[in-house]
């Protein structure tokens, strides 16, 4: 088992902690490695506060988050990024790019985080972006790309690092259909490829397309 949440919970309390909102209570989920799964939900249903806890982005108040068999929520603020930048490759709706860099750049700079020297990384990316069919488009900047290129990129940089899983908020958010059936079908071989894919989404075709899927709904995983 790759992922195990244990009795989950996650509050949210105003500044002035007169108010307080309950995103999850007590979720319990496991995840296998090479899984596709997709998680749906509703606006406020606890959908976002998941996901960013599953990306290591966000702690649980109480319970527990086994990754790899590691107790996640005994580990230090250092440790935890360390796991999640070698662990996990996001790629959200808004693809998150850097305007004035390159998509090759883009591609490259998240792994400087990982201590690589400047050739490795772009070698790297060089390659991340060839299995995304961007090799041509080394040079260019996101302006110069459409949307579904865009998130290509996105794609790329994910992969770069070669993390075990893959964590998609969204993907084809802001594409259009045909560009969208493209971005699926690159998770589709992604998962094929041996990666676990956890696609977040409130499109139930795209969720249709993983091997199982939760509903999440009132901060409980149903």
């Amino acid at each position: 088992m790759l992922i195990e949440l244990k009795n989950l919970y996650r509050t949210y309390r105003s500044p002035d902690g007169a108010n307080s909102v309950e995103a999850l209570k007590g979720v319990n989920l496991h995840i296998d490695q090479g899984e596709y799964l997709s998680i749906t939900g509703a606006s406020g249903s606890g959908k976002s506060t998941l996901m960013n806890i599953l990306g290591l982005l966000d702690t649980p108040d109480s319970g527990s988050y086994y990754f790899n068999g590691t107790d996640i929520t005994e580990l230090s603020d250092k440790e935890i990024s360390h796991i999640r930048n070698r662990s996990i490759g996001f790629i959200f709706q808004s693809f998150n790019l850097i305007p004035s860099l390159t998509t090759l750049e883009n591609v490259a700079l998240p792994l400087e985080y990982r201590g690589m020297s400047k050739s490795e990384r772009m070698e790297r990316a060089e390659n991340a972006l060839a299995a995304v069919g961007l090799s041509s488009r080394l040079t260019h900047k996101p302006c110069e790309l459409s949307g579904g290129q865009q998130q290509r990129v996105s794609i790329a940089r994910a992969i770069a690092s070669n993390p075990p899983v893959i964590l998609a908020d969204e993907p084809c958010g802001n594409l259009d259909s045909k560009s969208g059936g493209e971005i699926m079908d690159m998770l589709k071989k992604l998962n094929k490829n041996g990666r676990t894919v956890i696609l977040i989404t409130h499109d139930s075709n795209a969720a249709r397309q993983a091997d199982r899927i939760l509903q999440v709904e009132d901060g409980r995983v149903r």
